[in-house]
C-alpha cells in the first residue's frame, strides 16, 4: 500500500442517505489507505445549506489548514457550492483535486413553487460540476437527466449563454452507486409475524407521495385483507396532521410510525416486514428500498425515475390501480423472505468500496 491519501469531505446535509454513505465510505476506505476529515452541517433547511454552506466550510477549512492540515482530495456533495467554496478557501485548497457526488440534482427536482430564486440551486449544481475534476452520479437516470436538462436551463439566460457546458461535464462524469452498510441486516435474520407486513421506509414529504401509499392501503383494508403497515421514515411537524389522519383510517393495522432510534432497530423493523413499497415522485436512487430488499422484503416500486434501471419489471407498477393489484397479490400469496436480496447485494460496502478506492486514487494522481 502506498502513502495515505487524505480526503477533505464536505457534507452540508449530514443526515439520511447522505450521512450513511459518507460514514460508510470513511470507515471502509480507512484500511485501503484513505484518511478522512469530515466537515458537516446538520440535515435541515436544505435551501439555506446550498446557499451558505460554502462560506462556513471554507472558514473551517482555512482554520484546519492554519493548524497544519493538508489534503490530497476533496469529496463534496452537491449541497455545497463547490466553486464558491474553492474561491473562499483560497490557499488551503489550491491545486487539490476534487470530486463531487450527485445524490440528486436540482434540474430534475419537482418544485411545487417556482420562483426566480429557484434557478440558483440548479446553477449551483452546474457550476460545481464544471469546477470538479470528476462528477459521480448515483444512477444513470440522475446523470443523463441532469445533462439533458442543462441546455433548456441555459436558454433561460437573457444573453451570453455558455457554450459546450454539457460536453465539458459529460467528459468527466460517471455512474457510481451509493453503498450501504449491511452489518446490521446481516446480524438480523427475517422474523415474520402472523399477519403480512408492508413497510413504507421513506420520510413523510410530498415528493415521496405518502398519500398514494395510504390510499392503496386503505383500499385493501376496506376489502378485509389481513395485513400490517409500518412507516419507517422521518415525520415532520408540518405533516403530522396527515400522519394522524392516515393512522386513524388504518386503525390497528398501523403497527409502527416514525424513524427508528437506531440502525439495529431499523434493521429489526425491516426484517419483520414482507413487502417494501415506494410511491416516490422524486427518487434518484432509493437507498431505503435497497436496504429493505437486503433485509428480506419483496420490493414494489413505481415504473419511473431511477427504479427501472435497478428493479426488474415484476417489481414495478405503473398506475395506482396496479399498485393495489400487486399489493393484493403479495398479501394473498406471501413472498418468501429474502427473495429479492440478490438485487441489493451489489450495493453493499464490500461490493462497492474497491470502485470508490479506484476512482479516488485516479483523481488524486491526476
Amino acid at each position: 500500500m502506498g502513502a495515505t491519501i487524505r480526503v477533505l469531505a464536505l457534507e452540508p446535509y449530514y443526515g439520511g442517505s447522505h450521512r450513511a454513505v459518507l460514514d460508510g465510505l470513511a470507515h471502509a476506505l480507512g484500511p485501503q489507505g484513505f484518511e478522512f476529515d469530515l466537515l458537516t452541517l446538520p440535515a435541515r433547511k436544505w435551501k439555506w445549506r446550498m446557499r451558505g454552506s460554502a462560506i462556513t466550510m471554507a472558514e473551517e477549512t482555512r482554520a484546519l489548514y492554519a493548524q497544519g492540515a493538508r489534503w490530497d482530495l476533496i469529496f463534496a456533495s452537491t449541497f455545497v457550492n463547490l466553486a464558491e467554496f474553492l474561491s473562499l478557501a483560497g490557499d488551503a485548497v489550491v491545486g487539490v483535486p476534487r470530486i463531487i457526488y450527485f445524490h440528486e440534482n436540482q434540474l430534475l427536482y419537482p418544485n411545487r413553487h417556482t420562483a426566480e430564486w429557484d434557478y440558483q440551486f440548479a446553477l449551483t449544481n452546474i457550476t460545481s460540476a464544471l469546477v470538479a475534476d470528476r462528477c459521480l452520479f448515483n444512477t444513470r437516470y440522475n446523470l443523463e437527466g441532469f445533462l439533458a436538462e442543462i441546455p433548456g436551463f441555459l436558454r433561460e439566460f437573457p444573453d451570453h449563454r455558455p457554450k459546450g457546458v454539457v460536453e465539458r461535464i459529460a467528459a468527466h462524469s460517471e455512474v457510481l452507486p451509493p453503498p450501504f452498510d449491511s452489518a446490521s441486516f446481516d446480524a438480523t435474520p427475517p422474523a415474520r409475524g402472523v399477519r403480512p407486513r408492508i413497510v413504507w421506509p421513506h420520510r413523510w414529504e410530498h415528493d415521496k407521495d405518502p398519500e398514494a401509499f395510504f390510499a392503496a392501503a386503505e383500499t385493501l383494508a376496506a376489502e378485509g385483507l389481513e395485513f400490517e403497515v409500518a412507516v419507517a421514515g422521518q415525520v415532520f411537524r408540518e405533516t403530522e396532521p396527515l400522519v394522524a389522519e392516515a393512522a386513524s383510517v388504518l386503525g390497528d393495522r398501523l403497527v409502527h410510525l416514525g424513524e427508528p432510534d437506531s440502525r439495529d432497530e431499523y434493521a429489526r423493523l425491516l426484517a419483520s416486514a414482507d413487502i417494501a413499497v415506494s410511491t416516490a415522485r422524486n427518487e434518484f436512487f432509493g437507498l431505503a428500498m435497497i436496504e429493505a430488499c437486503y433485509a428480506g422484503c419483496a420490493p414494489l416500486v413505481p415504473d419511473r425515475l431511477a427504479y427501472p434501471e435497478i428493479y426488474p419489471a415484476e417489481c414495478r407498477y405503473g398506475t395506482p390501480e396496479e399498485l393495489v393489484a400487486r399489493l393484493r397479490g403479495l398479501l394473498l400469496h406471501r413472498p418468501a423472505p429474502g427473495a429479492a436480496r440478490a438485487l441489493a447485494e451489489e450495493y453493499t460496502l464490500p461490493a462497492l468500496v474497491p470502485r470508490y478506492a479506484k476512482v479516488f486514487t485516479e483523481v488524486t494522481r491526476g
